[in-house]
């Protein structure tokens, strides 16, 4: 499990890094998994300090 979440966790900082601001469900989509796991990962990241969470107006 821990190897899963690590994978995870670095696709997740190297899509921000590489296109961020992006929404939860862009960020689903690139990864393969839905907007409200995609949500629910990030709101862990942000709790553990790793990504900041905030509101943007996307074209």
């Amino acid at each position: 499990m821990d190897d899963w979440w690590g994978d995870l966790e670095r696709e997740i900082l190297e899509s921000l890094e590489g296109h961020g601001p992006v929404a939860p469900a862009q960020i689903g989509r690139r990864l393969g998994i839905s907007e409200d796991a995609a949500a629910s990962l990030l709101s862990l990241l942000a709790q553990e300090g790793k990504v900041r969470i905030r509101l943007v107006d996307l074209p």
